[in-house]
């Protein structure tokens, strides 16, 4: 039997180890992000085509999606590419430079006797880009002339990322755009975007969107951008997309791998002439990752500047083509402000997302514009869609939520919604949120209301969506009280335990009709 617990598991754990939103998913595979939600909660499972795509976006078998059994090597998260690799390889030829200089006039003096690169080669090296001579070649640097695009895109479902990285690099000169499209699902990121750099010429909106949802959002934002104005812009959008200073101190701890050994045996050469050396170096790398944190800070500030001026001229198309780059939450909020203050909403929608749905929806409510809410609820988070369900039942909106209520999030607030449309007399509407919304608990809450007016008759809509042991007790206590009429309407519904409870009440009062009737499901 399948699991549909340990199913939504495995699609949540697979989809985060891709970096993809709820939403990004639905798009690749063509659903609804609540469709996804479901999925990953165990509250249904997807249909057979879609499974079949779900395998191979993701690279694992039917058998291991549905067994809830994927190997390690698919569900351990790519360490995303760092954007200040660049300037961390700087950094090592700047230390070479230094301990160059330092060596130089002691060179003849004191020799290397293990072999290792002197100061001077260290420096040679660093210059020239090229890597230390006891170190392997990077990926990429030539490729096998045996390759065969059709049969590694066979076997990369049942490969780890990391060999199918290194076939992928070692051959890139041989892939074209539309195969880098392909192998996107068995990739990491880092080396999808080292591909896409090379075929910076070829990368069309197709690849780009069959790429997209195996790429952090700010490269695909920057790559389309690139892409609309030529592939020549492709390399400079990948190098510049996604910086953030946040990553500067993993980044850091990583320099030594970043530049090489070389590196190293340039710091055992200068700790050979003392600690003032190493520390004098050591200085300098952090002059230069201050002055880097300095100069984006300085980049910041002007950015801000100029969407402050085209706020102020309301440039909209010109800020729409900039808000990308912005990073100022408070500034994004303001510019959102005066945007809904014109009644631009889709404006607002299509270029601020997080940052202004409450607005625009507070405005959408105030106005009554349920026909553009509905067009566009499924794109807002889960509170806010909450928001939304709860603004439509107060104002008794039972048309619009029978229409939306199954494709939006009510986790919080279905049974409070299901309550009010049951007690307006919107009792379709409330039996269908019960089913396709409602926790177990929720249930309960909206069943303990109709049993409180008496209504039987609506109870029997919703007893097969109830939990058994929740009949059973429902019906204890309509046999304490006496309404053993209800115990009949209900007991075939009720689990084993609460059957025998029944019985031994019925036994005490000698209501024999109760034990005849209660006999049939002992």
């Amino acid at each position: 039997m399948i699991d549909n617990i340990a199913v939504g598991k495995t699609i949540a754990r697979l989809r985060q180890n891709k970096n993809m939103t709820q939403q990004q998913l639905a798009a690749a595979l063509s659903v609804s992000h609540q469709a996804v939600s479901k999925w990953e909660t165990g509250a249904a499972l997807p249909d057979v085509q879609t499974l079949m795509a779900l395998t191979r976006l993701f690279g694992i078998t039917m058998e291991q999606l549905l067994d809830g059994e994927v190997p390690e090597d698919r569900v351990e998260p790519p360490r995303p590419a760092s954007p200040f690799e660049e300037p961390i390889q700087n950094i090592g030829n700047f230390v070479n430079n230094i301990v160059g200089s330092i060596f130089r006039p002691q060179k003849d003096a004191d020799a290397d006797d293990d072999g290792a690169m002197d100061a001077e080669e260290i420096q040679a090296a660093g210059e020239c880009g090229e890597a230390p001579r006891d170190e392997a070649p990077e990926a990429g640097e030539g490729g096998d002339d045996s390759f065969d695009v059709e049969k590694l895109i066979q076997m990369a479902p049942f490969m780890s990322k990391a060999a199918v990285d290194e076939l992928l690099l070692e051959n890139k000169a041989k892939l074209t755009a539309a195969d880098i499209a392909r192998f996107a699902p068995f990739a990491s990121q880092d080396c999808l975007e080292k591909l896409i750099q090379s075929n910076e010429s070829d990368i069309n909106w197709d690849v780009l969107r069959r790429v997209a949802p195996f790429l952090k959002r700010e490269m695909v934002d920057k790559l389309a951008k690139a892409a609309s104005k030529g592939g020549a812009s492709v390399k400079r959008a990948v190098n510049q997309a996604g910086i953030n200073t946040d990553d500067l101190g993993r980044t850091v701890q990583d320099v030594g791998q970043k530049i090489g050994a070389g590196m190293e045996k340039a710091f055992r050469k200068a700790a050979k002439l003392g600690g003032d050396v190493a520390e004098g170096v050591s200085s300098a790398i952090g002059g230069i990752v201050d002055g880097m944190k300095e100069r984006q800070s300085r980049a910041d500030a002007l950015r801000r500047a100029a969407c402050e001026r085209a706020l102020q001229d309301e440039k909209w198309d010109w800020l729409a083509d900039h808000i990308p780059e912005l990073k100022d939450e408070e500034l994004l909020r303001e510019i959102a402000q005066k945007a809904n203050g014109l009644g631009m909403h889709d404006w607002v929608l299509e270029h601020l997302n997080g940052y202004a749905d409450t607005r625009t929806i507070d405005a959408a409510i105030e106005a009554g514009n349920w026909g553009w809410l509905g067009d566009h609820v499924w794109q807002f988070e889960d509170d806010l869609q909450e928001k939304i369900a709860r603004a439509a039942a107060q104002q008794e909106n039972w048309q619009w939520l029978s229409t939306y209520a199954e494709q939006i999030s009510l986790e919080n607030c279905a049974d409070e919604i299901g309550i009010a449309a049951y007690k307006a007399e919107a009792r379709v509407l409330a039996r269908q949120i019960a089913e396709h919304c409602m926790t177990e608990a929720q249930r309960e809450r909206l069943a303990d209301e109709v049993i409180a007016a008496g209504d039987m008759e609506y109870m029997q809509q919703l007893v097969e969506l109830l939990d058994e042991a929740y009949i059973g007790r429902m019906l204890v206590a309509a046999g304490q009280a006496g309404s053993w009429d209800r115990v009949g309407l209900f007991v075939a519904h009720a689990d084993q335990e609460s059957v025998e409870k029944l019985m031994e009440l019925a036994i005490a009062e000698g209501n024999f009709d109760a034990i005849d009737l209660l006999d049939e499901y002992l």
